[in-house]
């Protein structure tokens, strides 16, 4: 697995360990089956070299993928008849392919390519084209590599076939291409017929942004929200839970050495903590990908309590979570997370403070993010909402957790309203910060192919939405190939140096 540079981030977070007593495991996403398949002739390269390459290519995918949910499945040797090589992978379909990488070791037959491209649409599986650059020898041509995958990429195109494409020696340089591929291959099938709770059934007040057209996302990702009324969710969590379930948590939370200040009546801990033990409840029970949660007003004004804290709490289990109601929230973390196998620990966050004369952007939010990304050394609260204080703060509700982030690379990203067919993307660093809000909060340095300018410029002029995935790790290389799987379009970064715009 190649090292996308994650700073030291916990195992757990600070409730995990009750929460895993109480709820139990989570259904996890079945492992993906990438099939590499080779294609040769006989008559005119040599064959014992076509199935030595074909043989080490497996190797390579194999060692590239170690650590994560692949499982590599190969033929006995390169195909020259492409019924046959179309028969062989009918046969792993019926226990499912994720993607397909083809390795060219030697020159084929057109019928190769237009057979396995005629296969690759009635199937829509990711396909890889692997080629490799030969070394002249002033001797014969002995595989032709570079030939035929122009050959076939010709054909694959015409037909309307998406691929990617790698031409890389076998070895080592191939592996981090190919483990992007295989990351973008697991969680597209992932998504596919996943159940997305979304707890409360509706957006927030005038939230338009969070709503999203579900047909389309069934189309291009293939996952569909199940809508349950917050009623709903607090029964299911009071005929499972006891009070003793819920002062447990509370007990983990307050006493662990990281929390700092409490200051929050022990109640609206209570409240928070049975919503969030319902939802991961209801997630172990129906198998729930992930959830969205309306977070306000109705927990405010019928419940007494903010779901945020519970947020944090299933976020740090593994149960990927936006607030909010925020369906495109989900979809966008629900990537992060799913393409680095958990490792990212997404949070859904604001942009909220841009420091021109620093070059620096702050991303905030109320206080849901996951204990596990606590900035070492720094300690957290434990509080109301600091937003319904800034009104009240005798009526003011929480469980909030507010704390500075970690250091370290960051990925933020966004499929937009209305219908999740487009996304936006930058890379850069959480560093050193005061706390400029209460709330979670990083300090963002921009350290990617765009500058600060061209993002803020990229999100101002286009009108895009407001909230924002973070997640740990440089992700934005392996986003571009699971979206493209998906036909979903990247927004162009836009030229831009200046504090002010105009519409496009």
């Amino acid at each position: 697995m190649t090292n996308k540079f994650l700073p030291p981030i916990p195992k757990k977070g600070v409730l995990n360990d009750v929460v895993a007593d109480l709820v139990g495991p989570l259904p996890k996403p079945k492992a993906a089956r990438i099939v590499i398949v080779a294609c040769g002739v006989k008559i005119h390269f040599p064959w014992d070299k076509a199935c030595e390459r074909y043989t080490a290519a497996h190797d390579v995918l194999v060692d590239a993928v170690d650590g994560l949910p692949v499982e590599v499945l190969r033929a006995d040797e390169p195909f020259e008849d492409p019924r046959e090589l179309c028969a062989f992978l009918d046969t792993k379909l019926q226990e499912g392919i994720a993607g397909v990488v083809f390795f060219h070791a030697a020159y084929t037959a057109g019928e190769i390519g237009s057979y396995f491209g005629r296969w690759a649409l009635d199937h829509k599986v990711p396909l890889l084209s692997w080629a490799w650059p030969e070394e002249g020898t002033g001797g014969a041509n002995e595989a032709n590599s570079l030939t035929c995958q122009n050959f076939l990429l010709q054909m694959w195109k015409q037909m309307g076939v998406p691929y990617a494409w790698l031409h890389e020696t076998i070895g080592k340089k191939a592996a981090p291409l190919l483990e992007q591929f295989c990351r973008a291959a697991y969680t597209r099938q992932s998504f596919a017929y996943a159940k997305l709770l979304h707890a409360g059934g509706s957006r927030v007040t005038a939230f338009y942004d969070g709503e999203v057209d579900e047909l389309a996302v069934m189309k291009n990702l293939g996952c569909n929200f199940d809508r349950v009324d917050l009623e709903a969710v607090y029964q299911h969590a009071k005929n499972k839970f006891a009070d003793a379930d819920l002062i447990r948590v509370k007990d983990a939370l307050i006493n662990h050495p990281s929390c700092n200040e409490v200051n929050l009546p022990e109640e609206q801990i209570l409240k928070t903590s049975r919503f969030g033990l319902g939802m991961l409840d209801l997630a172990r029970e129906h198998g729930y990908l992930g959830a969205t949660v309306k977070s306000w007003p109705d927990l405010f004004d019928c419940y007494g309590c903010a779901i945020d804290g519970s947020v944090s709490m299933m976020n740090d289990y593994g149960f990927c979570v936006a607030e909010e109601g925020e369906m495109n929230g989900l979809l966008s973390s629900l990537s992060l997370y799913l393409l680095s196998n958990g490792e990212a620990i997404p949070t859904m966050m604001d942009l909220s403070l841009w420091k021109q004369e620093q070059d620096r952007l702050g991303i905030w939010h109320c206080g849901a993010s996951p204990t596990r990304l606590l900035k070492p050394g720094t300690k957290f609260n434990a509080a109301r909402h600091s937003i319904l204080e800034n009104g009240d703060p005798e009526t003011a509700v929480g469980l909030m957790l507010e704390f500075l982030l970690a250091n370290g690379p960051v990925t933020v990203m966004r499929y937009m309203a209305p219908d999740a067919t487009k996304w936006f993307a930058f890379e850069g660093e959480f560093e050193d910060t005061p706390l400029d809000y209460r709330g979670t909060y990083g300090l963002f340095k921009a350290t990617g192919e765009a500058s600060l300018c061209q993002i803020m410029g990229t999100i101002f002029d286009g009108g895009l939405d407001h909230h924002w995935s973070v997640g740990y790790g440089h992700w934005l290389a392996e986003l571009r190939m699971f979206n493209h799987f998906c036909g979903l379009a990247e927004i162009p970064l836009r030229e831009c140096t200046k504090n002010f715009g105009l519409s496009r």
